[in-house]
C-alpha cells in the first residue's frame, strides 16, 4: 500500500520532501496540495503526515507537530508578500489569498496590531494579470510570489510579510510544520523524512535547476537561489515556538483556535 506524505507544490518544500518527490521510497510518495487543503487530507487519513500551515496546526487539538522541521524565516522570506497600489498605511481594502490561512492571518495581525488601521477584506485568486484599484492590495504566497518579485509589475509596491513581522517582534515567523493526526508515524518513517531532508539539502542546486527550467524567464535565478539557500529556515527552535505562540495570541481575535499553544505545550 502506498502512503502519502502531504506537502505543498512550492519550491520551499522541495528540500524537505526530496526523496519522496523523486520516488526513492517504494511505498511512499508526495501528495501535493495547496496549504488550505492539507488539513482535511490529514484528518481523513489520506496522508499519514502533512506539512500543515501553522494556522491549521492551531485549529485542531488532535493534530500534533513534529518538533524538528519547519518552513520559516527570520526577516525576509520572499514567498509571502503583499502587493499594493499604495503605501501599506493608505490601504482601504486587501484581497486575501484563498490558498493560505496562515498568510492571511499574518497580514491581519500586521495590519490591525502594528499598522493599527481597520480595512476591508475580500478573497481573490492571485494572478500576475490581476488589475487592482487604488489603495487596494493582495496577499500572495508561494511560487507566484517569487514571480511577482522577479517581474515587479509597474505601479505595484511589494511588502514582505515575514520582514514586517520580524521588525515588530524580533522573532522568526513559522509558516508550516510537519503534522500527524492522533497517531505518530513509526520511527522508521521519521527516519525516511530525516534522510529526505539531508539528501534535499545536498541537492539544492539540482532543485533550483529543475525549478528554473520549469519557469524559464518567469523567475529571477539569483532571487530563487537566495530564497532557498538564505531565506528559508528548516529547523524548528525555541525561538520559533516563541514566535508561534505570539502569533497565536495576536491572531486570536481573527480565529477560534482549538489549542492553547503550539502542540498544547503551555
Amino acid at each position: 500500500m502506498i502512503k502519502n506524505l502531504g506537502s505543498v507544490p512550492f519550491l520551499n518544500s522541495k528540500p524537505l520532501t526530496y526523496l519522496f518527490d523523486i520516488g526513492a521510497y517504494a511505498n511512499y510518495k508526495t501528495q501535493f496540495q495547496f496549504p488550505s487543503d492539507l488539513l482535511e487530507s490529514l484528518v481523513t487519513k489520506k496522508n499519514f503526515l502533512s506539512l500543515l500551515s501553522i494556522a491549521d496546526h492551531l485549529s485542531d487539538p488532535n493534530v500534533l507537530s513534529l518538533d524538528n522541521y519547519c518552513i520559516s524565516a527570520e526577516g525576509k522570506v520572499d514567498s509571502v508578500i503583499l502587493v499594493a497600489t499604495s503605501n501599506i498605511g493608505n490601504l482601504e481594502k486587501v484581497y486575501l489569498d484563498p490558498r493560505s490561512k496562515s498568510a492571511n492571518l499574518l497580514y491581519k495581525v500586521i495590519q490591525e496590531n502594528f499598522i493599527k488601521k481597520k480595512i476591508k477584506y475580500d478573497y481573490l485568486t492571485p494572478d500576475l494579470t490581476n488589475i487592482y484599484e487604488m489603495n487596494t492590495g493582495q496577499v500572495i504566497i508561494g511560487d507566484l510570489a517569487l514571480k511577482f518579485l522577479s517581474q515587479r509589475p509597474i505601479g505595484i509596491k511589494i511588502y514582505d510579510l515575514s520582514e514586517l513581522w520580524f521588525k515588530e517582534t524580533s522573532l522568526p515567523f513559522t509558516f508550516a510544520t510537519f503534522n500527524y493526526y492522533l497517531d505518530k508515524p513509526k520511527p522508521f518513517e521519521l527516519e525516511l523524512l530525516d534522510n529526505s531532508f539531508k539528501s534535499g539539502m545536498t541537492n539544492i542546486d539540482n532543485i533550483l535547476k529543475d525549478f528554473a527550467n520549469r519557469y524559464k524567464s518567469e523567475v529571477d535565478l539569483r532571487l530563487i537561489e537566495t530564497y532557498l539557500k538564505e531565506r528559508i529556515i528548516y529547523k524548528l527552535t525555541e525561538k520559533h515556538l516563541d514566535g508561534v505562540n505570539l502569533f497565536y495570541q495576536l491572531s486570536g481575535k481573527f480565529a477560534k483556535w482549538k489549542k492553547r499553544s503550539f502542540n498544547n505545550i503551555l
